[in-house]
């Protein structure tokens, strides 16, 4: 039996699904029914619903369970309560191995995302656990949260588009930690960066020029703006300038709809107050810093064959989506 938490997490569903195709006996671990109605849709054959801060929640998700993939929610920051009660847990249940999701690069302690995972890190080290660590770079998925402003020509982020990023596919960490969880041996004691590619937004829009078949343009929105809705206010004729210019009155709708998600990405209205501000800082460091690749060399060793790259990410979540992308065969 395998155990994944965040099941529901844009990794978890994936993860799931990949593990059901294998025919993998997994419990999954979310938060409310909701939830849990969508992952044994997904092929989750057993459901712990439940808070990971609680022990009695670990405790129903290890229970008969040997291997274990640990991603903790973004909005959770102090993620050592958890851990600890994993490694207190682990030993009663017969855990056999972890596999721990990370981040690329948690030696970043300035920012609260990174040091709480390398805190982590650290703590599995030392239980004498064996754990794998997989530590993946930003996710080519963050700009599907602009899907609507990318029909409309544009490509607003509270990073700078001048930021070099590292970027993985959300599927290609999804394969590559089902492939080291159905068989973790020899994975043992091993820390894995998986990114595929660095990208300027520059680039990442000059490609989504390509998909979509009108120009694209990347444009910085004050990360301060997570926080304070009004500072995305002097991004605002930029944003509508070049919508009109790439997409005419075409843009209209788009720039209306990718307006409304934007009031709320990712839902982080309800998040506690800490976890917003950490999120703020983290983007105000990749919008003056980027946030570099990790081993390029490494991700496609664990999946055996070349990762996805951005513009076959980039045509698979257009037609996904609904849009064709361009020069498709109809």
């Amino acid at each position: 039996m395998i155990t994944v938490t965040s099941a529901a997490g844009g990794v978890g569903r994936l993860l799931v699904r990949q593990l059901a195709a294998r025919d993998v006996p997994i419990r999954a671990v979310v938060k409310n029914e909701v939830q849990a109605a969508t992952t044994r849709r997904d092929g989750a054959t057993g459901v712990v619903v439940g808070d990971l801060r609680s022990a009695a929640t670990l405790d129903a998700a290890l229970a008969g369970a040997d291997v274990l993939y640990h991603a903790a929610p973004t909005q959770i920051i102090d993620e050592r309560p958890i851990i600890e009660n994993l490694i207190a847990s682990a030993p009663s249940n017969g855990l056999q191995h972890i596999v721990f999701h990370s981040v690329i690069h948690p030696n970043l302690h300035q920012l609260t995302h990174h040091h709480q995972k390398d805190i982590a890190e650290g703590l599995l080290r030392e239980s004498g656990i064996p754990t794998t660590v997989l530590r993946p770079s930003h996710y080519m998925q963050n700009y599907l949260e602009v899907w609507d402003f990318l029909q409309a020509g544009v490509m607003p982020y509270p990073v700078s588009p001048d930021s070099v990023m590292g970027v993985v596919d959300v599927a290609d960490v999804a394969e590559a930690a089902a492939n080291i969880l159905i068989d973790p041996s020899p994975h043992t004691g091993c820390t894995y960066d998986l990114s595929t590619v660095e990208l300027t937004r520059h680039e990442m829009a000059e490609i989504w020029s390509r998909v979509l078949g009108h120009r694209v343009t990347a444009i910085r929105i004050p990360p301060s703006s997570l926080t304070n809705s009004l500072d995305v206010l002097p991004a605002l004729a930029s944003v509508v300038g070049h919508s009109v210019r790439s997409t005419k009155l075409h843009s209209v709708g788009h720039l209306v709809r990718g307006a409304q998600a934007a009031a709320n990405p990712r839902d982080m209205k309800n998040w506690p107050a800490d976890a917003r501000e950490a999120y703020r800082t983290m983007m105000t460091h990749y919008d003056a810093h980027g946030l570099p690749a990790g081993d390029l060399t490494v991700l496609p060793t664990l999946l055996g064959h070349a990762p996805t790259s951005y513009e076959e990410f980039a045509r698979r979540s257009a037609a996904e989506l609904g849009r064709t992308p361009a020069g498709s065969v109809r």
